[in-house]
């Protein structure tokens, strides 16, 4: 991890409250101090030559890993499962239903849900401020009650007054959680983003710990895009069941992310269903594709995607077979081959405009 200076500055987002439309709103957020983690103006997304230590230990165990039944599924897919009788899908989609006064100050049930925020600096080094204002256009880090493994929390982009609105090509969110995943240094993170809904950006991204190796990351690739200067690669995860694409950088992580959220503004524009799946350290980008179905359950959640299947149920969990889980996936409207092939021509468009 990046080393970080603990300071604590009182005063230190007081410029962010001087403006009166700021003052005369109502907001959740007003008030509450947190420890605030602000990047620093030297940024390693430029060039990941840059080798920060790791500072996270490995996880002998995970907390979950102690309380919940999983396993690996036999077959070709190397497929995983895991039991948690009293898990529920985490989602703030009631906040995005919300329209003009997002994010009124009940939004929370308490404010220990709350962890820290995440925001950019004007040092040129990152550093770690114990208690602090949340600064505008940060990122909150917020507890999820039903986590699916270790360290499985919301990452909510955030102004002063509620929720940011995703830009329009996402780039700049993209940007910050490429830099805390190349800060965090850990190649057990997960950071991931699901568009569920056609035509409307979801208001929050996820992170969780896994450390083995997910199913899709073992699956074979077909590299169809790769630029002259090796800046970035593009190819298709092959002999998998969820049409999905795989992106490497190996000189330039805020180029891609440029590519990636200008691709998944064009799919916003055609209803198509999306995933976003960020490992290696912010090195590899997944990106899972899906329609929308006559039936909504039929979406598969993000985790479904990576090949990582959760049960609510003792005797399906021990019945669970890769053809069954092959069958779940099925039920899922995909891109035909037509279509896909549209994807693909869009992404060489795209990652053929940025020089590396």
């Amino acid at each position: 991890m990046v080393q970080a200076k603990q300071t604590e500055d009182e005063n230190l987002c007081s410029k962010y409250m001087e403006n009166e439309h700021l003052k005369t709103q109502k907001s959740c957020i007003n008030g509450i101090r947190l420890p605030l983690y602000q990047f620093g103006r030297n940024s390693p997304l430029d060039d990941i030559s840059f080798k920060a230590p790791s500072d996270v230990p490995l996880e002998e165990q995970t907390i979950l890993e102690s309380i919940l039944l999983a396993k690996a599924i036999m077959g070709q897919k190397k497929f995983l499962a895991q039991l948690n009788e009293s898990w529920t899908n985490p989602s703030l989609s009631q906040y995005e239903e919300m329209s003009g006064s997002l994010f009124q100050t009940n939004w929370l049930k308490c404010q220990e849900e709350l962890l820290f925020c995440i925001s950019r600096g004007e040092n040129n080094e990152s550093k770690l401020i114990s208690a602090a204002l949340v600064p505008t256009s940060s990122i909150l880090v917020i507890i999820n009650a039903t986590p699916v493994e270790y360290g499985h929390v919301i990452l909510l982009p955030c102004a002063v007054n509620g929720p940011l609105q995703f830009s329009d090509d996402m780039s700049l969110e993209l940007e910050m959680l490429l830099r805390l995943s190349v800060e965090i240094n850990n190649f057990a993170l997960c950071l991931f983003y699901e568009c569920s809904t056609p035509g409307t950006a979801c208001l929050y991204f996820q992170a969780l710990f896994f450390s083995s190796l997910l199913p899709v990351e073992a699956m074979t690739v077909d590299t169809f895009f790769s630029d002259s200067l090796g800046g970035i690669c593009v190819s298709t995860i092959t002999d998998y069941p969820v049409k999905a694409l795989l992106f490497e950088s190996s000189c330039n992580l805020k180029k891609m992310g440029q590519v990636i959220a200008e691709i998944c503004s064009h799919l916003q524009e055609k209803c198509v269903l999306y995933n976003l799946l960020i490992r290696d350290c912010g090195k590899k980008i997944f990106l899972f594709l899906q329609l929308q179905g006559s039936d909504r359950s039929s979406i598969l959640s993000p985790w479904e995607c990576w090949g990582y299947f959760l049960f609510k149920s003792r005797s399906e969990f021990d019945q669970a077979t890769e053809d069954a889980l092959l069958d779940r996936i099925a039920t899922a409207a995909s891109l035909d081959d037509a279509e896909f092939q549209g994807v693909k021509q869009f992404c060489c468009d795209v990652a053929g405009k940025v020089s590396f």
